[in-house]
């Protein structure tokens, strides 16, 4: 596909016009039915308040050590939401794609350093063999997809929830503290190699001490959707939460 400030257009002479916060629309009309697809604008802008607040740098610099390792000259986030992890990459290149629209439209707003579109991971607008290095945090993973975009040596770093991550929200919720299964979330390709060239867990003590903390944590994650409304009132409504943030970021090599 090739592009120019207008907007991009691939070999058969189809063509797609820049949004004006400068990201591409590649998600195929129809492909989604229902309430537009991926985190919703509440989510997204929680997740953009609390990284704000510096509440997950520990994460975003090991993800970033992560990529930075591999010395890439070109970096994709297939999963990218408000953007804020791959803006936290060096290098020279960097891509950011995911299926939430408000999400690729805030990070585009912020970062037009970056290259932003609206798509999935699971037909991913990159040519062959031109990525350096993928980079996919709490976001579905099609693995055939990142073999495909990575150039040979290529890699992919993925974060995934460790066994204690929110466990303070989670007992809130639950009322007992559901440990995270330590899987790679190999659903997609149970050929994903079981022994990452580099594994890194990032755990700390988290302590949230205003309401609205308290809120965006909620509602930046799954967590929102499955606490009932009064469970939704009595967190939003809490001046504080103890918790934990718990993340392994791992390297394989998939190029």
């Amino acid at each position: 596909m090739d592009e120019d400030a207008g907007g991009a257009w691939c070999p058969a002479g189809h063509r797609v016009d820049r949004a004006r916060e400068g990201y591409l629309h590649l998600l195929p009309a129809g492909r989604l039915k229902g309430r537009a697809p991926g985190d919703t604008p509440d989510m997204l802008a929680a997740r953009r308040a609390l990284f704000d607040a510096g509440h997950y740098a520990p994460v975003q610099r090991a993800v970033a050590d992560a990529v930075g390792a591999a010395g890439p000259d070109v970096v994709l986030d297939a999963g990218c939401g408000e953007g804020t992890y791959l803006a936290t990459v060096d290098a020279p290149a960097r891509l950011g794609i995911d299926i939430a629209k408000a999400g690729v439209r805030l990070a585009a707003r912020r970062w037009p350093g970056c290259r932003w579109a609206v798509a999935s991971s699971f037909q991913l607008p990159v040519d062959d063999a031109t990525v350096d290095a993928v980079v996919s945090v709490f976001a579905p993973r099609a693995f055939d997809e990142f073999r495909r975009v990575l150039r040979p040596g290529g890699v992919a770093v993925l974060a995934s929830p460790g066994p204690d991550h929110l466990r303070g929200l989670v007992e809130l919720i639950y009322g007992a503290p559901r440990r995270h299964e330590q899987r790679p979330h190999t659903a997609e390709d149970p050929e994903l190699p079981s022994a990452p060239t580099h594994r890194v867990r990032v755990r700390y003590d988290l302590a949230l001490g205003s309401s609205t903390d308290v809120a965006n944590l909620v509602r930046m994650t799954p967590y929102w959707w499955k606490a009932t409304p009064d469970q939704q009132a009595e967190l939003t409504a809490r001046s504080g939460l103890d918790t934990v943030v718990d993340v392994v970021v791992t390297t394989h090599d998939l190029g």
